[in-house]
């Protein structure tokens, strides 16, 4: 962990000139007059990402004067990092990974946050079942790789009901799909992965049932999850940017919302490994995760103060994260607005 840290560090260091270009002002627009935004994704596209395109296809951003294009990523460590050097300006990311090269020093922060539900979760096949309450846990064997993202808020999940590592199995894979394969094959009882698509694909790919324990209810340990985020020297030289791309997107997850059918088909047209159906599922599994009791009520990607305190505490006491004195360097809420979101 702290080799990521440093990495971070020197990361920045390494690309302060190219930050400090990064506040030039605002972008130069294109012949037709519209800002260009290249939007990175935290990972390959699943339905979490249909509202971007959404966005894109009802020219909601159009309508605030931004081309945007949106390109996939590699995992959301990386999405940090090309914000962090000002390779893209604005991207899609991890909460707890963002602040983590926060900390290390990289320039970014959450200007909206759209899973304030973690949709971490126990992952298993429906016949053979899984620990959908605390008191199944121990003994359970779970499958995970290397360096598994997932593990700080699983180890949190033991914390908070006073378990350790000692109480499961631990079976070690090398790589994501081999998690899905072990727990297909019974080598393993669960993985960790998000309920909004895992357990959602391979029921499509190979015709068994699966279900799923989301982490906030098993254990009542919750972190803040995916949000959009900016290089902050950039978005400090270009506010109105960002204001507008964050509006245009909020205005797209709230048409979602209101036309998930329409929408699962948009993103489809985008995804060749979904159709409709599939899309429509994970879209439907997405918009559960919106709102947390300290930011219900309030507009699509505010968030709460105290949401990043918990979250920040939670990466404290159970993965060994150094606390930043003030919890609001990690995020921003003055670039949303309020509904109905237009321009």
């Amino acid at each position: 962990m702290k080799k990521q840290f440093y990495f971070g560090l020197l990361f920045v260091l390494a690309f302060m000139p190219l930050l400090a270009a990064c506040g030039g002002g605002e972008d130069a627009a294109t012949e037709d007059g519209l800002t260009p935004i290249e939007f990175r994704l935290n990972w390959t596209l699943y339905g979490e990402h249909a509202p971007f395109f959404v966005g894109v296809d009802k020219g909601f951003y159009e309508a605030e004067g931004l081309d945007v294009s949106i390109v996939e990523g590699s995992g959301s460590s990386t999405t940090v990092k090309l914000i962090g050097n000002g390779t893209n300006t604005l991207g899609y990311a991890d909460s707890a990974t963002m602040m983590r090269g926060v900390s290390a020093g990289v320039p970014a922060y959450a200007v909206a946050v759209t899973f304030q539900s973690s949709p971490m979760s126990f992952i298993y096949r429906a016949d053979a079942g899984g620990p959908d309450t605390i008191d199944k846990l121990p003994g359970t064997k779970v499958a995970i790789t290397a360096g598994d993202a997932s593990m700080s808020i699983f180890e949190a999940c033991l914390g908070a009901n006073d378990m350790t590592m000692d109480d499961i199995e631990l079976i070690q894979v090398t790589n994501p799909q081999a998690k899905e394969v072990a727990v297909l094959e019974g080598t393993a009882d669960v993985f960790l992965g998000y309920f909004v698509d895992q357990p959602l694909r391979m029921e499509k790919t190979t015709g068994i049932d699966m279900e799923w324990a989301k982490l906030v209810d098993v254990c009542n340990v919750n972190t803040l999850s995916s949000a959009v985020i900016a290089n902050k020297f950039w978005a400090e030289q270009n506010p109105e940017t960002v204001t507008k791309f964050v509006r245009a997107t909020q205005r797209a997850w709230q048409y979602t919302m209101d036309n998930p059918q329409e929408a699962a088909e948009i993103f489809a047209s985008h995804a060749e490994a979904f159709d409709a159906p599939l899309a429509l599922e994970e879209i439907e599994g997405s918009l559960t995760l919106l709102h947390t009791p300290n930011s219900e009520g309030k507009a699509i990607g505010w968030s709460a103060l105290e949401d990043w305190q918990s979250t920040q505490q939670v990466l404290e006491q159970y993965a060994g994260f150094k606390p930043e004195e003030d919890a609001s360097v990690f995020f921003t809420n003055d670039f949303v607005s309020e509904s109905p979101y237009e321009p």
